[in-house]
């Protein structure tokens, strides 16, 4: 059966993708330094979406 869980970032491009993949991970990083733990993980939740969909593409 194929998957047909809804992929909120398939019209985005693939450079968006990175760009914004790099911006949010610097986000994070910078959250798990300074805290609140809550904002980081929220960050590290977008960067999944991020990578899933660039998984899914074949981009990495």
């Amino acid at each position: 059966m194929p998957d047909t869980a809804p992929r909120p970032h398939q019209h985005d491009s693939t450079e968006v993708l990175k760009v914004a993949l790099v911006n949010v991970s610097a986000d994070a990083r910078w959250y798990s330094q300074t805290g609140p733990k809550k904002r980081e993980d929220a960050l590290h939740q977008i960067a999944d979406g991020f990578l899933d969909e660039l998984q899914f593409r074949g981009e990495l």
